[in-house]
């Protein structure tokens, strides 16, 4: 049950493990390792950001490697919607499949966080995350990228050259919010 101060569709780190720790469990040990290369929070999420929720964690589709039936199953014995399309159903925390696009995150090697059964759970560096929440730059995109600069000593230069790749659209987004680079320099 969750604690009062956080919504049932928001999930914090205790709560995304016990979820991913029953979808271990459902995968069984026989099989190939299910590889989620997580984006966006789950990078401040994981590290251990205090009071950080996120009512999905998002799977960067390049980066993974899983059998979509069998990752969709395990998710659903975890009482989590996967990929949803459509409108969210209340009170459901979800995995979405995100696919370059909409979304930038640039090219990276992964980085493991941890491992459960089957499941090796990896996310961007930390300057590839900072990047692609740059495009966005919404209150918990700035609170998370100083969270992951402070808590990974991240190279802003490296940022700049991540946000200088981005198709031209995303990259003056991203490029008009390096102002809030400047306040961590």
């Amino acid at each position: 049950m969750p604690s009062p101060e956080i919504p049932s569709t928001e999930y914090d780190k205790e709560r995304w493990m016990r979820a991913l720790e029953v979808m271990a469990t459902a995968l069984g040990k026989e099989g190939p390792p299910v590889k989620l290369c997580l984006i966006g929070s789950a990078a401040c999420l994981f590290a251990g950001m205090e009071l950080r929720t996120t009512e999905d964690l998002d799977i960067w589709q390049p980066s993974s490697d899983f059998d979509l039936l069998e990752l969709k199953r395990a998710a659903e014995e975890a009482g989590l919607t996967f990929n949803p399309t459509d409108l969210l159903e209340p009170g459901r925390a979800y995995l979405q499949i995100v696919e370059p696009g909409i979304v930038q995150v640039g090219p990276f090697e992964p980085v493991v966080m941890f491992r459960m059964g089957r499941i090796i759970v990896t996310r961007p560096p930390a300057e590839n995350i900072i990047a692609s929440k740059l495009v966005r730059a919404d209150a918990k995109d700035i609170e998370d990228i100083h969270f992951l600069h402070q808590h990974y000593q991240a190279d802003l230069a490296l940022v700049k050259a991540i946000v200088s790749g981005y198709p031209a659209a995303k990259r003056e987004s991203a490029e008009e919010n390096l102002v809030y680079l400047e306040i961590l320099q």
